[in-house]
């Protein structure tokens, strides 16, 4: 007869197997059992009522509880500004992230081409255009 695998033992801890004629025979099998059966107990029972806490203790306790609860903060108006500034420095941060990695946008040879020779055929610069349109009617 074979010995009882992991399973075997996880079912008998289960109530879903009966012990066998292999745990008469077997003393290795007898004794993981027995070790699986004291550590079940161990689990189960209820522990033992702890020792009495001394009423002076726990009103020492409360009043040091009590005692910390009465302190002030330790200066919030610094804690916000620190919180401010760390903001402010992360939101810059990003900005100059995103203004580092922004890619220029995508413009072919022959649009290139055709904005060079429009400004180049023109006579007047363009600063002069909004003078322009000042006097017209």
């Amino acid at each position: 007869m074979k010995h009882w695998t992991e399973i075997d033992f996880q079912y008998w801890l289960y109530g879903l197997k009966d012990p066998d004629q292999h745990l008469d025979e077997c003393p290795e099998c007898r004794g993981e059992l027995e070790r699986l059966r004291l550590t079940r107990e161990q689990i189960t029972t209820t522990p033992a009522p702890a020792e009495e806490v001394s009423p002076e203790f726990l009103a020492a306790q409360r009043r040091r509880i009590y005692a910390r609860l009465e302190q002030p903060l330790r200066n919030p108006l610094l804690m916000r500004w620190v919180l401010s500034a760390a903001m402010l420095l992360l939101m810059i941060a990003s900005i100059t992230f995103q203004q580092l990695h922004k890619t220029p946008p995508a413009i072919s040879d022959e649009q290139l081409f055709r904005d060079l020779s429009s400004i180049e055929q023109s006579a007047e610069p363009k600063a002069i255009q909004p003078i322009h349109n000042l006097f017209e009617e």
